[in-house]
């Protein structure tokens, strides 16, 4: 099978070919489909399960509710909305293969697992609606009923989307046994048993807050368990397999700050429910700067000034933006036909506006005063610096703010998650080979350690697009992605090199994929 080809529109198109058996080299690519086999010598610390199961792991679908930062079009003309959601087709497509592919492997069980943030909570503007001041960024274990019923809603609005409700009405007819054939356009039985299940990320961690909560989303999903909690891991013996979010490698998205400890240990029940600094960014400057727009310009405005639609369809795309420093000059390089002067001067009172409610808010002081490396200046020294003399109150000069984006971009001298990774006792220990997590968007598989057995540490990246910048931060492009692994465990995967030796084995499918109309050059 093509790993370019499986994303989106262009996965939906091609059959599957019959796959090809590599030996992964330490890093394996994005744009690349990587397998990996080998015989277990003694690894397994802990009693196996029986029955061997085909383990399929996906994450970061983050389903999104979109409506409420649609602007209606008046007099006929036409309205700005933008569609992030994947189409329902390519679930479809993604369950029709894993159904052959189960006979083919001679699976006998598939075990999905929806590693993460697949309800998008933070990113809409139903937050700033209603009149309250009702916000995502607390403690789990602090929401209380308003809360609770505002967090409901916000699921009832995603899953209202059409796409997202034709998404989520496949993923429960896997959950239930059941899948659409492409071929034959009518729904079977799966030939094996499936079991779904779902990890929280930190976009919807507080998706697993109360029992309500954590019973509409196994409603939404089609899945066992009731109103009981979500396990934050997954751990697989047969598959050798350790699976997570991997928000918990990510100082700026969670609770705690992973690069302080010298020792990996496994996060508490109090570090998951606690909110993160991203949440705040997320909400209050991602899924808000869409909101002050259309205040400070008005929808009228908006809808009849190119300038100001592609402005507001830029804001819009913050979320798949990367990296996410780059939003001013995503912001500029609008095809508006006006200078970076003229569209700064239209983003100016958005910013304005911003920082204005947010300099001084307890949750951004706290974290930036967390955040800060002491003894060595950086950016957050910077930020705090501008909160603290309030220097937008006079203008905010478009020269300070790339100056200010330029030393974001110098790197940090911290640690990748694959480094996060090798520190788990899973795999100091030996128990695992691999160590499954999303939450990067960046998909890639990358070697741990092979000192007596190849272990590798597998980004699920993401089912969303992705805008990437060049290096200069001056062009940006828009790729379509979706990657999945599958991990076999023994007696599943006919291609051993060795029948009569078990073995676990993993292939890992991701890429990119666009297509652009033709207008008479290239």
């Amino acid at each position: 099978m093509d790993g370019l080809r499986m994303t989106t529109e262009g996965w939906l198109r091609r059959r599957p070919l019959a796959p090809q058996r590599f030996i992964p080299l330490p890093t394996c690519p994005a744009k690349k489909r990587c397998t990996a086999q080998q015989p277990l010598q003694g690894w397994m610390s802990r009693p196996a399960l029986q029955s061997w199961a085909m383990l399929v792991v996906i994450s970061d679908l983050h389903f999104e509710e979109e409506a409420s930062d649609e602007i209606p079009g008046g007099a006929g003309g036409s309205g700005v909305s933008l569609i992030r959601n994947l189409p329902q087709q390519a679930f479809e497509r993604f369950f029709d293969e894993l159904a052959k592919r189960a006979v083919r492997d001679r699976a006998r069980r598939i075990d999905l697992v929806l590693a993460g943030d697949i309800f998008d909570l933070h990113r809409t503007a139903l937050w700033f609606q209603g009149g309250d001041n009702l916000r995502p960024y607390v403690s789990s274990s602090a929401v209380d009923a308003a809360l609770e019923a505002k967090i409901s809603g916000i699921l009832d609005a995603i899953a209202a989307e059409p796409r997202v409700n034709g998404s989520l009405k496949a993923i429960r007819r896997a959950a239930s046994g059941r899948y659409l054939d492409l071929g034959e356009g009518q729904e079977r039985d799966f030939p094996v048993p499936v079991s779904v299940r779902f990890i929280p990320g930190n976009h919807d961690r507080l998706a697993g807050a109360t029992p309500a909560l954590r019973g509409k989303v196994r409603r939404l999903l089609g899945i066992e368990g009731g109103e009981e909690a979500f396990a934050h891991t997954v751990r697989m013996d047969a598959e050798a397999a350790l699976i997570r979010h991997g928000h918990e490698y990510d100082r700026y998205n969670f609770s705690r700050d992973p690069g302080k400890a010298r020792r990996w240990s496994e996060p508490s029940e109090a570090a998951y429910a606690a909110p993160a600094f991203g949440d705040f960014v997320t909400v209050e400057i991602a899924s808000r700067l869409p909101v002050l727009f259309r205040q400070v310009h008005g929808d009228r405005k908006i809808v009849r000034t190119q300038a100001l639609r592609r402005l507001y369809e830029r804001l819009l795309e913050f979320d798949d933006l990367r990296p996410q420093m780059a939003l001013l000059e995503f912001l500029l390089a609008s095809r508006t036909g006006e200078t970076p002067g003229r569209m700064w001067r239209r983003i100016e009172p958005v910013f304005r506006l911003l920082l204005d409610d947010i300099h001084d808010h307890p949750f951004l002081r706290r974290w930036l005063k967390r955040l800060e490396k002491r003894w060595r200046p950086d950016a957050i020294d910077v930020v705090q610096a501008a909160l603290d003399l309030e220097v937008w109150k006079v203008g905010i000069p478009l020269k300070l703010i790339r100056s200010l984006i330029k030393l974001r971009r110098s790197p940090e001298t911290g640690l990748e998650a694959e480094d996060f990774a090798a520190k788990e006792p899973a795999i100091r220990h030996k128990d695992v080979r691999f160590v499954v997590a999303g939450h990067t968007h960046r998909p890639r598989v990358s070697l741990l350690t092979a000192d007596d057995a190849e272990r590798y540490y597998i980004d699920t990246g993401t089912w969303r697009n992705r805008i990437p910048a060049n290096r200069s931060l001056t062009s940006f492009g828009r790729l379509k992605a979706l990657t999945w692994v599958v991990l076999y465990g023994p007696d599943e995967d006919p291609g051993r090199r060795h029948p009569q030796t078990p073995s676990i084995s993993f292939d890992y499918w991701s890429g990119f994929t666009q297509r652009w109309p033709e207008r008479g050059n290239r």
